[in-house]
């Protein structure tokens, strides 16, 4: 394993135990949370909304703690359809517009990190891991024997 492809394993995994720590505060604490936000308590429906977000939060980031690197295109993909629901919401419903945009945007910061670190670790191993890349291309080389 290379430093790069650590280092990107390391940005994933503070990704997943931040979102595992952001789940645990939405299923012990989303009513506070909702309230900090909005300004206003929950209905019990943003209630449960916010305890079935709080479980995919948890459930997702150690996944990702677990396995960095293993569902990195899966975690994107939940993040960027939760970031779109979240912005369709806001768009829809006014009462429940500051906490989707900010559930949005959250997910939207989580989908980037993943994003970042897959992209260093394939840049770290490009080719596989067992080609070497040409400085000015990023197309990998034939390894040539000696």
């Amino acid at each position: 394993m290379t430093g790069a492809t650590t280092g990107s394993d390391r940005l994933s995994r503070t990704s997943g135990v931040l979102a595992a720590l952001w789940g645990a505060a939405l299923l012990t604490a989303g009513r506070d949370v909702w309230y900090v936000v909005d300004g206003r308590r929950p209905t019990p429906g943003d209630e449960a909304a916010v305890r079935f977000l709080g479980a995919r939060h948890l459930t997702q980031g150690v996944l990702q703690a677990v396995m960095p690197s293993r569902f990195q295109r899966l975690y994107v993909a939940v993040d960027v359809t939760h970031a779109a629901s979240m912005f369709w919401l806001a768009a829809v419903d006014e009462r429940r517009r500051r906490p989707a945009v900010v559930s949005g945007v959250a997910a939207l910061v989580a989908a980037s990190v993943t994003l970042a670190a897959r992209r260093a670790r394939g840049s770290a191993t490009a080719g596989g891991g067992r080609r070497p890349v040409d400085a000015g291309s990023r197309r990998p080389q034939p390894v040539r024997g000696s």
